[in-house]
């Protein structure tokens, strides 16, 4: 699997996740009928801020060897985060583009997986 190209592709989803919810916590929350206030703001705002965070630090490890033991904690981490991150849209889905962010969602955790428990030189 080309691990540059998944990374690649997951700061993409990171950084517009990250850069709506921290620039955008009101549209958002009324995007999705979500009362506002002050504390709701703020949550939203630290997780943008994260997330973008996990973006920087995906950018900066694309060209990384990872696999394997190589680069576990962030493989082991995207996966965590991705795949929980599915589970949870998969449970609110009620629109599609819910269903569009789970499947995403999932997909990048089923990658990072699969990347995490892999031999990175191995040639399927």
């Amino acid at each position: 699997m080309k691990t540059k190209v998944l990374m690649i592709f997951s700061v993409v989803y990171l950084v517009v996740q990250g850069l709506i919810l921290t620039f955008l916590p009101q549209e958002v929350h009324a995007y999705f009928n979500i009362s506002v206030n002050g504390i709701g703001i703020l949550i939203s705002q630290t997780l943008g801020a994260a997330l973008l965070a996990f973006a920087l630090l995906n950018w900066m490890t694309r060209s990384n060897i990872l696999g394997g033991i190589y680069g576990k904690p962030l493989m082991m981490a995207n996966f965590l985060f991705f795949f929980a991150s599915g589970m949870s849209y998969l449970k609110a889905a009620d629109g599609y583009f819910i269903w569009v962010m789970a499947g995403l969602s999932m997909a990048f955790g089923f990658s990072f997986g699969y990347v995490a428990f892999t031999h990175p030189f191995k040639n399927s």
